[in-house]
């Protein structure tokens, strides 16, 4: 052997090392303090690319103008109910971009509640957190600046607020009405997602 045993056992130390510090480094990561993403409305470039992004991979379901599937709020023959609206009609301003992300990563079927069931499929493996957060920029864009910011507010720190916010006139949202329920976690024990910017 080249160099003997000893450089052999200096060769899988730091082979060693090297994977533990890259593992520590996903863990504080992945558990750490980091920045909350959020996807920014005003962000002309994002929502161009979100805009693209939803055309080809959501309007099928969610409509071409967001206005989602008629009786989105009645469960039809097949046990399930029709994809909402994903304006200011259905209730996706109800929550954070961190939840709405997950739900577009992961679908929502491990956080439903016990018994309801989704055609939402999960875009993991299609598409990046990037992508993601570009398709809600598309989305939060095209609602009323009332409800963009009561939206910002269930954001850390109310990331997305919109810009030019004391300009014109504008009121906070009524409630749509209906929300499904859902739990917080995942039933399985699953920590919550992380997104990262790609």
């Amino acid at each position: 052997m080249i160099g003997g045993p000893r450089v052999f056992w200096w060769f899988v130390a730091l082979v060693a090392t090297a994977l533990a510090g890259g593992i520590a480094a996903v863990v504080v990561w992945t558990l750490g303090d980091h920045p909350p993403l959020f996807a920014n409305a005003d962000d002309r470039e994002a929502v161009a690319r979100g805009a693209a992004i939803y055309a080809e991979r959501c309007a099928s379901c969610h409509g071409r103008s967001l206005e989602g599937q008629k009786n989105w709020q009645t469960v039809n023959r097949n046990g399930r109910l029709p994809a909402p609206p994903q304006d200011e009609r259905g209730h996706t301003w109800m929550h954070s971009d961190q939840e709405l992300a997950r739900i577009v990563k992961f679908s929502i079927r491990d956080t439903a509640a016990p018994g309801y069931v989704s055609d939402m499929p999960a875009f993991a493996v299609v598409l990046r957190d990037s992508d993601i957060l570009a398709v809600l920029a598309y989305i939060k864009s095209r609602w009323p600046i009332g409800v963009r910011v009561y939206q910002a507010t269930l954001n850390p720190q109310a990331l997305g607020m919109p810009a030019g916010l004391a300009a014109g006139d504008w009121k906070l949202p009524e409630d749509c009405g209906w929300e499904p329920i859902r739990i917080a976690e995942p039933r399985d024990g699953s920590p919550a997602a992380t997104f990262t910017k790609k």
